[in-house]
């Protein structure tokens, strides 16, 4: 899948906006704080209705407007769509060819990212909320289903933290409505538990020979912390280890007044030899570990969809040397539409850079190869 097209009104910097794109390698070169990370991120936000900063969604909105419009064209094959994320201060409206779009499984089927960006060292050395995010938003463009099951998983877990909580205040003991809570919540957690150890054993199926021929180094795989205490996916023992745990800390969670076991508790670490990255492995060794990481995904987004996403990199070849530049580009498959900032065409590549659209963005327009496209701060 590519997107051709891009248009943009009252999306950060930009009040109006239009692009072509290369369905091949785009540059965008300019200095910070120009916008150049902002293209990646209304891209974003076409495929996944959400921003990947840590910022609300009316913060996107460019100050003083009432609304921003984020609209591309995304071709599959001989397919063409029109995506399109409207954002208002108080609510959101999904489109694909201009119809109306309730539900965000149905909108987010059709086109799918993976982005990289400094700021994802977090990864590895943030909250484990940060990992879980990151598999949750991989899985939900993998499989629709998923989606579903961890909206429910999650509406479920609203009602049983509120159960629990009344129960606690009122001081009463009546377990059959937990129980029927329980099971529900179990129910969900077993689908959620097989996508997500599903998907870790594909990722280290590829990620130690990448990371090995990136980094020089050996051994990289990732572990799956969970708090029922299993390694592999086995329904009858996920049911049945839930099931004991939530009679044996009942009281304990009465008293939190909340679900302390489950898929929205779980976490992941990256072990190089044995040894967890988040703890002492180099910012340099990180760096490379995640971007191995968002190679193994592009692979299995190409087995499990049969098509590449798009790959939004930005600024990531800076912080490299030489080399180890030239062996991540030997992975940027032709196939694969790649959009990537830099403040230094220098950091780039010829090779790169002689396939490829370059941008440059100034803080008043963005040119393509000498042809000016509207946009103002």
């Amino acid at each position: 899948m590519k997107i051709r097209y891009l248009k943009l009104i009252n999306f950060r910097n930009y009040h109006s906006l239009e692009l072509e794109l290369n369905p091949g390698i785009n540059i965008f070169i300019g200095e910070n704080g120009v916008g150049k990370t902002n293209i990646l991120e209304s891209i974003y936000v076409l495929a996944l209705t959400k921003t990947n900063r840590d910022n609300l969604d009316s913060e996107m909105i460019n100050f003083n407007e009432e609304y921003l419009k984020i609209e591309g064209k995304i071709t599959s094959g001989d397919l063409i769509k029109t995506k399109e994320v409207d954002i208002y201060k108080n609510k959101k409206q999904l489109f694909i060819n201009g119809k109306e779009i309730r539900r965000h499984r149905d909108y987010v089927k059709d086109f799918s990212v993976i982005s990289f960006s400094p700021k994802d060292l977090n990864i590895i050395s943030g909250s484990p909320s940060i990992r879980r995010n990151l598999l949750n938003i991989d899985l939900s463009q993998i499989n629709n289903k998923y989606i579903g099951y961890l909206n429910e998983y999650n509406s479920i877990l609203k009602m049983r933290n509120e159960y629990l909580k009344r129960m606690n205040l009122n001081g009463f003991t009546d377990e059959r409505y937990l129980e029927i809570l329980n099971n529900e919540i179990i129910n969900k957690a077993v689908r959620i538990y097989e996508y997500r150890l599903d998907f870790i054993d594909k990722i280290n199926k590829l990620l130690p020979n990448i990371f090995k021929k990136i980094s020089n180094l050996e051994g990289l795989t990732i572990k799956y912390n969970n708090t029922i205490g299993i390694e592999n996916f086995n329904e009858e023992e996920i049911i049945k280890k839930m099931k004991s745990k939530f009679k044996r800390i009942l009281n304990f969670e009465l008293l939190q007044g909340a679900t302390t076991i489950g898929p929205h508790r779980d976490d992941f670490s990256f072990i190089l030899k044995d040894i967890d990255m988040k703890n002492f492995a180099s910012e340099g060794q990180q760096r490379l570990a995640i971007i191995a990481l968002k190679i193994a995904e592009i692979y299995i987004f190409k087995e499990e969809l049969n098509e590449y996403p798009v790959l939004l990199l930005d600024d990531i070849f800076s912080e490299l040397d030489i080399k180890k530049r030239n062996k991540i580009i030997k992975y940027l498959d032709e196939n694969i539409q790649t959009i990537i900032t830099t403040t230094d065409i220098n950091d780039i590549n010829k090779e790169i850079v002689e396939k490829a659209s370059v941008y440059t963005v100034k803080k008043d327009k963005i040119t393509k190869k000498g042809k000016m496209r509207n946009g103002r701060k």
